[in-house]
Parts: structure tokens; sequence; C-alpha cells
């Protein structure tokens, strides 16, 4: 069962707005038609490679923040890589909270726009107070149906697919890493933070499963998007193909919002671990209050143009986890001389 719930959550925390409006799929690899289903069995393996790699790190070493995480994975506690860090999750975070409005055709800056963020954030201080149990057992509950509901709206869709291109396919590769090194990045310190306790055998299978939901159900919404080549180009194509059908259009918006509360919460949790106020509401607080700020940004401003700058880290990320050594037998000294730097650090500011 525990087993089970990190793979959810991993999945939860992958799968938000973009993956699940179909936003996401179609600017990475719709837009290089049938070409795009080489790459799906290469991306299977680095998903496979790189969460099984965290989880591993996360084993033996008990992460308090992401500080702790960055100093095992880097052997350096930069101030450069916490700022970059920083920045990437509050875009994230903003995304997320963009994404329902957007969902609901909410006019930008109306009185209902500024209500519906005001409670977005309410919601998401109270999930994250609660760390990283509740958005664990959010996800068990939820991630099945956002799968199930994915594939019906993805069944009932399904035409002979078009092989349209809409971009040079010497891009793809390139796609390919960022979108793998964007989703990794978002999830690094969740997966890493909740596999405490597992052994090497349970992080692979964690590990395969995981990347075979992900990689199966991205091949089968490329199939379907091609298919349906006039919606590639929407801000939510998914989303726009269930409207044909009322009951599925109403379940989908339904579990459209969940799917970006679960990676909402996650990227909060780990946009939390930065603050360290003596008060530790205001670690809750401070964060999701900035990204509340930056959410009157569009959805499709945050993909198509902050997106990449997730991406740049994404590499850095993964280079050093490519290389990454295994002996953790100082790992969790390195981590105390962190937290004790970083709390003696936030008694000086206090």
């Amino acid at each position: 069962m525990k087993q089970l719930k990190i793979i959810l959550l991993i999945i939860g925390t992958i799968i938000g707005a973009g993956f699940v409006s179909g936003k996401e799929i179609s600017s990475f690899f719709c837009i290089f038609g049938f070409y795009s289903y080489i790459f799906i069995i290469p991306i299977f393996f680095l998903l496979y490679y790189l969460i099984n790699k965290l989880l591993l790190i996360g084993t033996s070493n008990k992460l308090n923040s992401i500080d702790d995480l960055n100093l095992i994975i880097f052997k350096k506690n930069n101030k450069i890589i916490k700022i970059f860090t920083f920045i990437s999750f509050i875009i994230l975070s903003s995304t997320m909270m963009s994404a329902i409005p957007t969902a609901f055709n909410i006019k930008m800056f109306s009185f209902i726009h500024i209500v519906c963020i005001v409670f977005i954030t309410i919601i998401s201080c109270i999930a994250i107070y609660k760390d990283i149990s509740f958005i664990k057992n959010l996800c068990t509950i939820i991630v099945p149906f956002i799968l199930i509901l994915m594939v019906a709206v993805c069944f009932v869709n399904i035409k002979h697919p078009s092989n349209i291109l809409f971009s040079n396919i010497i891009l793809l590769p390139y796609n390919v890493l960022t979108y793998v090194c964007r989703n990794i990045f978002l999830s690094y310190f969740v997966i890493a933070k909740s596999s405490y306790g597992l052994n090497a055998k349970e992080c692979k299978q964690i590990s395969i499963i995981t990347s075979i939901i992900l990689c199966f159900i991205m091949a089968f919404v490329i199939f379907v998007e091609l298919s349906n080549a006039d919606y590639i180009t929407l801000s939510m194509p998914l989303l726009a193909l269930s409207q044909k059908y009322n009951v599925l259009y109403i379940l989908y918006l339904i579990i459209l919002q969940f799917a970006i509360f679960t990676t909402l919460f996650s990227t909060l949790l780990t946009l939390k671990s930065f603050f360290n106020f003596k008060h530790k509401i205001f670690n809750v607080v401070i964060p999701t209050l900035i990204c509340a700020i930056l959410s009157f940004l569009s959805f499709d401003y945050f993909v198509i143009y902050l997106y990449p700058i997730i991406g740049v880290f994404g590499f850095y990320l993964i280079y050093y986890l490519s290389s990454f050594n295994f002996s953790f037998q100082n790992s969790n000294q390195n981590i105390h001389k962190a937290s004790q730097k970083t709390q003696n650090d936030s008694r000086g500011h206090n």
C-alpha cells in the first residue's frame, strides 16, 4: 500500500494543469506529428532512471527541506542554486494557480477571478500546513480518477490521426530532454522526501510502474490529439475535446481542478521549505501569497515562456543525478550541518 501511495503521489505531482489539459503534450510533442512516438521509449528510460535515483537518495536520508536534498545532490550549499530553485518553484506554483480560472474561462482581473484566487490561496495554505501526508492521501484518492477520465476522453475521440508538423523535427530531442527535466525538477523534492525507509527493490518497482503509466497516457494523448489536429493549438485541448459530451465535460472539468491542486500542493510544499520564520504559519502563508499575486499572469504565458526556464535548471539537476555517488555515509552529517546553518541564519534574521 505504501508503494502504491508513492506511485500515485509522483504521478499526481507530475500530471498537473499542463498534462491533464493536454496543453503540455501538444506543445512538446504533438507539434512534431508521428515523429513524437520515436521518443516514448527513451522518455520511459529517462523517467525510470531519474525517479529511481531520487527514491534511492530519500531511502536513507530524512529530508526536512530542499536545502538538505540540494546539499546531497550538488554537494554544496550554493546561493545561485537556491535562488534558481526558488524562482522555478514560484513559476510552477503560480502556473497551477492561474490554470484554474483559465479552465473555467473566467475573465482576467474580474471580481470572480479575484475571489477564485483568494479561495485557492486559502485551500492551499490549509493543505501545505498539513505537510506531505495530506498530499499523499489526496493523490491516492484522486489520481486514479484523473487517469481513468483522461483515458475516457481520449477513447471517445479516437479518429484516424494526421501527421501534421507544426514545428521542425530537429527540435524534438531538445523538447524531450526539456520535458523530462522539467517534470523531474517539478517533483524531485517530493519524490526523495516520500521514499524514506524503502529498500532498493521497492524503489525500482515504483520507478518502473510510474514510468509505464506516464508514458502510456502520454502516447494515448498524442494519438488522440493528432486525430483532432484542430484542437492542438487550443489552451486546453483535452478539456475542449470533452465538451462534445456534457456529462464527461463536467466530470473532466472537476477532475482537472483536482489535478491542478495535487501539483500545486506539491510545489508549494517544496516552496515552503525555503522559509524558516519563527512562526511556522508564515512559512505557509508567505510563499502562497507570492504565487497568488503572480498567478494573475495568463496560463499560456507561463507554459510557453516561463516553463523553459525551469527546464534549464532541470538539465543541471539531471547532470548531477547522472553522476551521483550513492555512498551516503556522510549524507546525514551534511544534512545536519545544512539544517543547523539554516536555523542559525533564521535566528539571526529574526
